[in-house]
């Protein structure tokens, strides 16, 4: 109780000394409706009272009542707004030193003419639609003076982890589009980008859950769609980034972002540099029966991840006309890495120790990717009718590299076997080529047809070379080595027609693929040549019950085909018992996904979704017999297709602003997953419930600081990778942030779990044979991160143009 009293008087104290702020007054009122009741959460605005112009934004709490300050001397008025009531509007008034109480206003359905003022609606702050949720960002309260990043993170069902990896409703692997051009770029890139974009820029953003036919069928996850402001103004403009952390090694990053337009062309540019190292520890412990008697392995492995990242973006956009553009771009890549590691694994059986294996390893490696862009859009008649034209070039290379040195030691600790020492050489280099056309047609009563193809070519060569020194030299290993090579053809091409009614809306598609798969292990001589078409339907529709209750359906059937890594049967060890192993067999996985959701007061959205997937992929423990000596005793971790997959969710979003000084964000889930595959030719079933919650509080603090913390808890469950049975996580993140320079900069202090608790434990049983996990990284960690802006702020930042690549690029591991 003294800690909660000391919170609250730690609070009041922050409340008590924002309202002491000298030359400032305050504005308050209430909000109401037919029947004197109170307007939960009204969106309420003050506007000058000259032109109309917008000052500053508030949303009413649940008895409608409001607070707006620190307001400057003038004379303004305020407007009360709420989806499916006319807008009311006070008098005129003036702030001097005094606070000034507005008088009641009383929203209805009845239409009501202001000669005196005109000011342009705003949209609510969430949207339900037919198919995806829209979060207006654009004059909102809950986006000021933020970036693009910060925004997302606050918008429903977004998570965002310690590397910035951002993931939808509990999934990974979202695809994010800007302006509806798919990105292309690594996940690094894309928070780097977000990062650097002030919401300012911002008018929406779209969360999809269910693509649509439009769409590339690859892909469970969803889409994210970042919608910029439009305008004409011209001039140049640009951003500066630096930051930098610490947990038990350093990490730092910084970034360029120039764009210049005119009235003829748009020329933009970009450079980022990362420099990041970790600390990683895996425990593996696992034990079989044979001969009688349980074998055990107890393994202990350390290595420091260590990656320098540059990349490099420059683009034209050159308007020919008001309604047709063409433009091109070239964006590249280069990160050098490397992850020493040390592992020792104790062996033996009968809880005795009878041997010790210690293994030291270097894992160096270059990535580099150039990619290139010509594209189009046109807007072809007065209708509005539109084509979009990209055609993509992309090159990736990764030389892979692992050099592994070995010893057996007895129980006494005295060395028995020589020392093994291999090198192991896997050069990667895959190339994709895509064109990708969509057209769009308005159609008359609110209707709208849109169509389109895409043809892509893959090629991934992969030559992976063992070698191991025997008396001095190296003699190549024909059992490990083998020179893979992948292609891959799709041609895809879409219909989907959406149409708005006076209640209900509905949009329906379908999709048609047809790919052409050829796998050639060159070593062994060995070819696989798969031709296949599938249709991919997507329906959609959302009704309006009242004027607080929308609902909506959806479904939509999706494929999501393997990386090409992943492909690869090439190996890397952590050990001579412990490997990781690609897959050359591997099959693409197709799901059939449903949802349902309810959306109350554009406030309250609740969602119940279920997917069913046939050949889901995942990573999953299996032991292996060695071809040169017959040892039992390896355990090959590699990606299978599991038979099936069944996943029900249901989850709840809620925006609440609690005071005029605290707003929160919480998203609550609950989750039901079975999985059913055969591991080492026995049947695994498993199955469990599971939670997530996260909670994010932001407080308004004096002297323009803002503070937050962030909370989220996962259950205990089954874990989508390797179906093992994890135990809880949970985390506490903390914050603040100040504007600076005139509100052209912010500072920013950070503390990623505070209480250094995320680390994944987890266990797996098959057939008497048990495995746990324990992986500890670098969780906790203080960062500092300093933005710059300069230039013309009004300009529309440059086209993202982005769209062939997506589905091929974000298949390709970089390290």
């Amino acid at each position: 109780m003294k800690t909660v009293a000391f919170i609250l008087s730690i609070m009041t104290l922050g409340t008590a000394t924002y309202a002491q702020t000298p030359g400032t007054g305050k504005v308050s009122g209430q909000v109401v409706q037919t029947g004197n009741k109170p307007v939960e959460f009204a969106t309420i605005t003050l506007l000058k009272a000259s032109d109309s112009s917008l000052v500053k934004g508030a949303i009413a709490d649940v008895n409608g009542k409001y607070e707006i300050e620190p307001v400057k001397e003038g004379k303004y008025l305020v407007a009360a707004a709420y989806v499916g009531m006319t807008k009311a509007y006070s008098q005129p008034f003036e702030i001097k030193n005094s606070p000034v109480k507005v008088n009641t206003l009383s929203l209805s359905t009845d239409t009501r003419n202001l000669k005196a003022v005109n000011v342009t609606g705003k949209k609510p702050f969430i949207e339900q639609r037919v198919d995806k949720m829209v979060v207006n960002v654009e004059n909102s309260v809950v986006g000021a003076g933020a970036n693009a990043m910060e925004v997302l993170e606050k918008s429903p069902g977004i998570t965002i982890d310690k590397d910035d990896n951002i993931s939808l409703k509990g999934k990974n692997g979202v695809v994010i589009m800007i302006d509806g051009k798919l990105t292309n770029m690594s996940s690094q890139d894309v928070a780097a980008l977000l990062k650097s974009m002030p919401s300012s820029n911002i008018e929406q953003i779209e969360l999809i859950t269910n693509p649509s036919a439009k769409y590339d069928a690859a892909g469970n996850a969803g889409i994210i769609n970042i919608k910029l402001k439009k305008n004409n103004t011209v001039g140049t403009n640009g951003s500066i980034t630096l930051g930098g952390g610490y947990g038990a090694t350093p990490k730092y990053n910084g970034s360029l972002n120039l764009n210049h337009r005119n009235a003829k062309y748009n020329v933009f540019g970009s450079y980022n540099y990362s420099h990041r190292q970790n600390n990683q520890t895996l425990l593996l412990y696992r034990s079989y029966p044979a001969e009688g008697k349980v074998n055990v392995f107890d393994n202990r492995n350390t290595h420091n991840q260590t990656s320098d990242y540059n990349g490099a973006k420059v683009g034209v956009d050159y308007f020919i006309n008001k309604n047709h553009t063409i433009g091109v771009m070239v964006d590249a890549g280069l990160r050098n890495y490397s992850m020493p590691s040390n592992s020792v694994t104790m062996i033996g059986s009968g809880g005795m120790v009878d041997s010790t294996l210690r293994t030291d390893s270097k894992n160096p490696g270059d990535w580099n990717r150039m990619a290139y862009n010509l594209n189009y859009k046109g807007i072809l008649d007065t209708a509005g009718k539109e084509l979009s034209i990209d055609v993509d070039y992309a090159r990736n290379h990764d030389s892979k590299r692992l050099n592994t040195f070995s010893n057996v030691y007895d129980a006494s600790g005295k060395e028995f076997s020589h020392g093994d020492t291999t090198r192991n050489m896997q050069p990667s280099t895959i190339e994709i080529k895509t064109f990708k056309a969509d057209y769009v047609n308005p159609l008359k009563h609110e209707a709208k047809l849109e169509a389109g193809l895409k043809f892509s070519f893959v090629k991934s060569d992969n030559d992976a070379r063992f070698d191991s020194l025997r008396l001095n030299n190296w003699v190549y290993d024909y059992n490990r080595s083998n020179h893979f090579i992948y292609k891959e053809n799709v041609n895809a091409g879409y219909i989907n027609f959406s149409k708005q009614f006076k209640k209900w809306s509905v949009q329906a598609g379908l999709r048609g693929e047809l790919s052409h798969i050829e796998g050639n292990s060159v070593t062994i001589s060995k070819v696989t040549d798969t031709t296949y078409f599938n249709l991919f339907p997507s329906v959609f529709m959302s009704y309006n019950v009242a004027k607080d209750h929308q609902l909506g359906i959806s479904y939509s059937r999706r494929i999501q085909r393997p990386d090409y890594e992943d492909l690869n049967p090439f190996e890397f060890y952590l050990d001579r018992y412990t490997k990781i192993a690609g897959n050359p067999y591997l099959k693409p996985s197709y799901s059939n996904n449903f949802e349902l959701s309810h959306t109350f007061k554009q406030f309250l959205t609740t969602s119940v979704a279920y997917a069913h997937a046939s050949n889901k992929m995942t990573q999953v423990a299996e032991s292996e017999k060695d071809p040169a000596t017959g040892d039992t005793s390896i355990l090959r971790y590699r990606y299978l297709n599991i038979a099936k997959s069944d996943n029900f969710t249901f989850s709840i979003s809620m925006p609440f602003p609690i005071t005029k000084w605290w707003n929160s964000y919480t998203y609550l889930q609950g989750l039901y997953a079975k999985y059913s595959t055969v591991v080492d030719n026995n049947l695994v079933n498993v199955e469990s419930g599971g939670f997530m919650g996260r909670t994010q509080h932001t407080f308004t603090l004096p002297y323009g600081i803002t503070a937050e913390a962030t909370f989220f808890y996962l259950s205990s469950q089954i874990a989508d990778e390797g179906l093992m049975r994890m135990k809880p996580m949970y985390g506490l993140d903390c914050g603040l942030s100040k504007s600076i320079l005139h509100k052209k900069g912010s500072l920013k202090l950070t503390v990623n779990d505070v209480f250094n608790q995320q680390r994944f434990r987890g266990t797996f049983t098959n057939a008497g044979r048990f495995m746990s996990v324990d992986s500890k990284w670098e969780s906790r960690q203080v960062r500092v991160a300093f933005n710059y802006r300069f230039g013309n702020m009004n300009i529309k930042a440059a086209r993202n143009h982005k769209t062939g690549l997506e589905d091929e690029q974000n298949r390709v591991k970089s390290n």
